[in-house]
This record gives C-alpha cells, structure tokens and sequence, in this order.
C-alpha cells in the first residue's frame, strides 16, 4: 500500500478564454461555478472520492469529510489506475 498519490481539494472551476488568462494579475477575482454553502470535492489521483466541507483549525482552514465513497469503489479506481 506504499505508492505515490495526488491528492487535490477542489472549491470549485470555472472557463475562461487565453485573453482573460493573460490579463490576471495580484487581486484579480475568478468567479467559480460554486455557492458558498457548497461542499469541496477530494479527488486521489484524479478520482473523486469525497466530499468535504471547510472548517477552521486554529488560524488555519481545513477540510473535514462528509461523505465518502464506499471502500469498494476507492479500491477498484485505484486498481483501473495499474
């Protein structure tokens, strides 16, 4: 059980085209295709597998799982990785 995994803890996407890109900068405000009430998404490796909702940890934000999927499903996306 000892491999490599990328863990990423999503809020949210949105599109944008190369020109709006290129015109960021520091204070630029993307507008993402989720609410504030809304959850984050886990995904390992690119597979999602729970979601989660912020939380304050000391003067830190955090993630805590509210909903995870089943350890079948997490075992077989991972062997359809191999």
């Amino acid at each position: 059980m000892e491999m490599p995994v990328t863990a990423r803890l999503v809020l949210g996407e949105c599109q944008m085209e190369i020109d709006e890109i290129l015109k960021l900068g520091q204070g630029s405000i993307l507008e993402l295709d989720t609410e504030v009430k809304d959850n984050f998404k886990l995904y390992i490796n690119n597979e999602k597998v729970a979601d989660a909702k912020s939380v304050k940890l000391g003067e830190k934000i955090a993630a805590q799982i509210i909903e995870i999927s089943s350890t079948e499903k997490r075992l077989k996306d991972l062997a359809d990785l191999e």
